[in-house]
């Protein structure tokens, strides 16, 4: 091989391992403490929800906000401080850790899903919604407790440990 393609694939793999793909592929990710891009996520969804609740014409408006929450919210899980589930280098501070984040986003959802759902019901009767108009609300707040169910975990994990030192 010539010496301008041994430099070319040179620069090119010191360029794709800048992009953290193949950390992604040979599992050495890096955990990080995501703490405000959570808290963004879930403003979105829950700015998205409570428009769409406001406004019941303009639901669509709220489930694109709900989805841009999601968006956000489907990354922290692979990039977050929580490390998978099943992973072999997860010791007993990890297990924890991802019991109890868990533990805390399946009662948020929860306390969420009980609120939302008489606050859907409420409204409904209140604003004498139509069955459609009733249909895209309880699917945008279906939406938004998904969000929730992505982002609490990686923001509890976030806020309750302390990130390590860089080497």
């Amino acid at each position: 091989m010539s010496k301008f393609n041994e430099r070319l694939f040179a620069k090119l793999d010191a360029a794709s391992e800048r992009t953290g793909i193949p950390a992604l592929a040979r599992h050495e990710v890096r955990r990080r403490h995501l703490r405000w891009i959570p808290i963004f996520a879930l403003a979105l969804a829950i700015g998205g929800w409570i428009w769409g609740l406001a406004r019941p014409d303009a639901t669509q408006l709220g489930y694109a906000a709900i989805s841009a929450g999601f968006a956000l919210g489907v990354f922290l899980p692979i990039f977050g401080p929580i490390k998978a589930w099943g992973t072999p280098g997860a010791d007993e501070f990890d297990r924890q850790l991802r019991q109890r984040a868990f533990l805390a986003g399946f009662a948020t959802v929860a306390f969420t899903a009980f609120l939302g759902l008489w606050l859907t019901l409420a409204l409904t009767l209140i604003g004498n919604w139509s069955r459609d108009v009733l249909i895209g609300q309880i699917a945008n707040f279906a939406y938004m407790l998904f969000v929730l169910y992505l982002t609490v975990p990686t923001l509890y994990a976030s806020w309750t440990t302390q990130p390590a030192d860089e080497d």
